[in-house]
């Protein structure tokens, strides 16, 4: 079981995390291209990858912005936890969660165990609702016929191969006589 001085010190470090993590949302940290533009009046004279820079720039804030949105959800619950004299215990199973991994991830509500449980694997990103997951993913319908090589050839070879008697080496050529020849008896 924590100790009152182990919770509290847990506490400070998540009202820390907490302050940092406002920090980063109100953008005191930042010091890449402000969200509106570069400023310029015209791209016309940057290099493109001038402009690649900037959306990288971009990008990276937009994603510490979302961990650490994330993370501040995470250490409400666990505030939260503390006010209510469960923070330490497993929300899953129940067990108590070692003092070392809570000071390690101070936010966590579960042991190591489970811990994975709280991470989503459906989510899916835009992409993902027009791409095709291809030849031998699983679509969860156990009868469905894939496509394959073979079936691919016999659709293709319908419509005529390359093999006309300019492919086959002079020796090996053989030509049928027609009715219409000299040899017409």
């Amino acid at each position: 079981m924590l100790t009152e001085a182990q919770i509290n010190r847990l506490n400070e470090k998540l009202n820390e995390q907490k302050m940092e993590n406002e920090k980063v949302l109100q953008g005191e940290n930042s010091e890449s291209v402000p969200e509106e533009g570069t400023g310029e009046l015209s791209s016309y004279d940057n290099h493109p990858a001038d402009r690649a820079t900037e959306l990288s720039e971009r990008e990276t804030d937009a994603a510490l912005n979302n961990q650490a949105q994330a993370q501040n959800e995470q250490i409400e619950k666990a505030l939260q936890a503390i006010k209510n004299g469960t923070y330490g215990i497993c929300e899953v199973c129940g067990k108590e969660i070692p003092y070392e991994r809570l000071e390690l991830v101070p936010e966590t509500l579960r042991c190591t165990d489970h811990a994975e449980a709280d991470v989503q694997d459906d989510v899916e990103t835009a992409e993902e609702d027009v791409l095709d997951p291809g030849i031998g993913a699983d679509r969860g319908n156990e009868e469905e016929v894939i496509y394959d090589k073979e079936d691919t050839w016999e659709s293709i070879s319908g419509h005529g191969t390359s093999q006309t008697p300019s492919d086959v080496p002079e020796e090996e050529r053989v030509y049928h006589e027609t009715n219409n020849g000299p040899d017409k008896a």
